[in-house]
């Protein structure tokens, strides 16, 4: 598993900026399981963001599914 933050441009794309590392969690692993992608604000101009969560489950066939969630967030890079 693993997770990348993606910043809106005023071009109309998507582009990353940072990605967490990739993890093996167990089921049940609670809050202490998780990982997380971090970048640093240079300005705090309201700007959309996303957050793109990539799972793979051992023995099992990945969908196309995408799953994000997106915020508006004083910070941009």
């Amino acid at each position: 598993m693993f997770n990348c933050l993606y910043e809106w441009f005023t071009d109309n794309t998507w582009r990353q900026q940072a990605c967490s590392e990739t993890k093996t969690l167990k089921p049940g692993g609670g809050s202490t399981d998780r990982t997380a992608a971090r970048r640093d604000c240079r300005g705090t101009q309201r700007t959309s963001w996303r957050n793109h969560v990539e799972v793979d489950v051992i023995g099992e066939i990945d969908t196309g599914e995408k799953p994000l969630s997106q915020a508006e967030v004083n910070c941009r890079v």
